[in-house]
């Protein structure tokens, strides 16, 4: 059975083209943000490649590609599980072909505990299926080895809800909450239907923290979904950065 991600609205296909021999050559961390391939060679399926894509999906957990290539490349290692759930947890209620396809690659490679919990995650969705436990490998999970149920309830609270990351994130700003609303607002934009104030409030951030890494990497995943970007994103080099 083969995976292909089609019509997904956060991802792409279109990537400059690289020479693949080339690209073997180069650190994980290069090769891996250049490769469109989900099942990866070998030369790539290293304790450091598996860390690098780990360290990527708590960013950018939006970006698919990077999902399934993290669970393939966990095929056969103790963190499975984890990666497979950060894939279900990304996605919630969403993209469950995809993730009936990835669960299918690796169900075999599952104990019968783990797949029947994903079985039932997919059967009864996100709501039913996430029960808050944290499974060894998953950088998305709350962490909890079971269900949450609160110890303390305040009846006399006003329930606050946010209808997107923005809004959050302006919260954040406001209490200082500077990395948080970064990542935040980087979720976003990472949504094409987002709310338009994202780029240039993210851009503001990103002016003040300097943190030009984490600005070129998702330019990069905003020009494969063939996003128009402002001049902005070519922000000028300070503090001897080039």
């Amino acid at each position: 059975m083969s995976i292909r991600i089609l019509g997904n609205p956060y991802m792409h296909e279109n990537r400059d083209s690289t020479d693949a021999l080339e690209i073997y050559k180069l650190p994980a961390t290069f090769s891996l943000d250049n490769l469109k391939a989900l099942q990866l060679s070998d030369d790539l399926v290293t304790s450091p490649g598996r860390n690098h894509l780990a360290h990527h999906i708590r960013r950018y957990p939006l970006d698919l590609r990077a999902q399934v290539q993290r669970v393939l490349m966990n095929k056969d290692q103790s963190d499975l599980a984890g990666a497979l759930q950060d894939l279900f947890i990304a996605l919630k209620d969403n993209g469950h072909k995809l993730r009936e396809l990835v669960f299918a690659q690796v169900s075999a490679h599952l104990s019968d505990e783990h797949r029947q919990y994903f079985s039932a995650w997919l059967e009864h969705g996100f709501d039913q299926g996430y029960d808050d436990r944290f499974m060894t490998g998953s950088v998305l999970a709350t962490g909890l080895p079971q269900k949450a149920y609160p110890l303390i309830t305040l009846a006399a609270r006003e329930k606050t809800t946010y209808t997107s990351y923005y809004q959050e994130a302006v919260d954040c700003l406001e209490y200082g909450q500077l990395e948080v609303a970064q990542e935040l607002l980087e979720q976003e934009m990472l949504n094409p239907e987002g709310d338009p104030r994202t780029e240039e409030e993210l851009l503001r951030v990103y002016s003040y923290s300097k943190d030009y890494e984490s600005q070129e990497r998702l330019r990069s995943l905003l020009q494969e979904q063939g996003r128009e970007l402002s001049p902005g994103w070519d922000l000028p080099r300070t503090d001897n950065a080039n």
